[in-house]
């Protein structure tokens, strides 16, 4: 990735922001701490998420400009849910600083980016491994797909075309690796056409938009919108 392209994820990651801090002030404090769309988490739950994870990708940021190897983490994956829970009963002001702030930081963190952290690998939670050019992307995924799951206005059909295709592009050869998709492909009907993803090696096709493709993928719809061939049920998505 050129310096220039990066540039663009990163005015895509602060996009992305604004978008779902629109979507807090919209809250009150009440609709905070009420129910998302994710089992046994509230909206303070999501939203403290995002502000944690935007602190693990500023410590990878951190190694791909430094090769200094930091926690994606700090503490692992217990402390990363403590802490959660702790930011989860936070008043929605709070919460909404917490976000704002802790993207602020992931943002700086890029800041005069060298060359050579665009192309630096590093490793995060659970031995997966990125380029630094990669980071500002995962945010934007991380983003788009929690501001859905706040069940607050924004859905898939909010998502950018661009967003969509990319996101595809990157899921759907990892869910064919791990060989438990009960699809074969997906198929996109809105335009450009012909656009297709293959996502197992048995079951049907599914056919509808993109974005209705994707919902269903991450587990963020039950596909009620999407056309199996052969026709029948739309299969549960895997986990």
């Amino acid at each position: 990735m050129s310096p220039q392209d990066f540039a663009t994820s990163l005015d895509e990651m602060a996009a992305s922001t604004d978008r779902l801090l629109e979507s807090v002030d919209r809250l009150t404090d009440e609709e905070a701490h009420g129910p998302s769309a994710l089992p046994r988490w509230t909206r303070a739950h999501v939203l403290t998420h995002l502000a944690r994870n935007a602190d693990a990708l500023a410590n990878l940021a951190y190694s791909a400009r430094t090769g200094q190897p930091r926690e994606m983490y700090v503490g692992g994956r217990e402390a990363r849910d403590a802490a959660i829970e702790e930011g989860a009963r936070l008043p929605l002001g709070d919460l909404r600083l917490d976000v704002n702030d802790a993207s602020e930081r992931l943002l700086e963190a890029f800041a005069d980016f060298p060359d050579e952290a665009l192309q630096r690998e590093v490793s995060g939670a659970g031995g997966a491994s990125w380029y630094g050019w990669q980071l500002p992307l995962m945010r934007v995924r991380e983003v788009e797909i929690h501001h859905v799951d706040l069940a607050a206005g924004y859905a898939p059909s909010d998502w950018s075309g661009q967003f969509v295709s990319r996101t595809l592009d990157q899921l759907a050869p990892q869910f064919l690796e791990r060989g438990d998709c009960p699809v074969a492909t997906l198929r996109a009907e809105d335009p450009p056409r012909g656009r297709s993803w293959q996502v197992g090696t048995e079951g049907p096709d599914l056919h509808g938009t993109a974005a209705e493709l994707l919902s269903w993928l991450t587990g963020r719809s039950g596909g009620s919108g999407l056309s199996p061939q052969p026709p029948g049920a739309v299969p549960a998505a895997p986990r």
